[in-house]
């Protein structure tokens, strides 16, 4: 079983992971909703700053017009949800994370704080919230989803 059905049908504990596919987005997305998730695609590969990096994650997730572009209204965003169509669980793809880790470092570990925050927040619940980190980066402690 691949690491993204496992994770779609619950035999693979929701959370951050690194994501080595070359599945294209559109069919990740797919899988997501067949499984009755939500899938949110985010293309990182030219994010560079903590601001590029709020502007397309606010577009990607469809925030409400009131996001407010910091670190806590993203955790506030990515614990909410609630504006998206209900969903067996939440999947976030972050497509050339490498880009913001490199160019930004510190930028990067704040959005990794957070990213993690939303999938413990989720956790508490009964629908599941999973990042998956596609893309080469620098080396990390992140655990590859297989």
């Amino acid at each position: 079983m691949s690491g993204l059905a496992g994770l779609l049908t619950g035999r693979r504990e929701p959370g951050l992971y690194l994501w080595h596919s070359h599945l294209p987005p559109a069919d990740v997305a797919h899988a997501a909703e067949h499984a009755r998730w939500r899938a949110f695609v985010l293309d990182g590969r030219s994010i560079c700053d903590e601001d590029a990096l709020l502007d397309r994650m606010a577009a990607s997730c469809g925030f409400p017009s009131a996001f407010g572009r910091t670190w806590e209204a993203l955790a506030d965003g990515l614990s909410d949800l609630s504006w998206a169509e209900p969903a067996r669980g939440f999947l976030l793809l972050y497509e050339g994370w490498g880009m913001l880790a490199r160019s930004e470092p510190e930028s990067w570990r704040a959005a990794r704080r957070v990213m993690e925050g939303a999938c413990a927040h989720w956790s508490g619940t009964s629908t599941p919230f999973a990042v998956l980190l596609r893309g080469a980066g620098p080396d990390t402690d992140i655990p590859e989803l297989t």
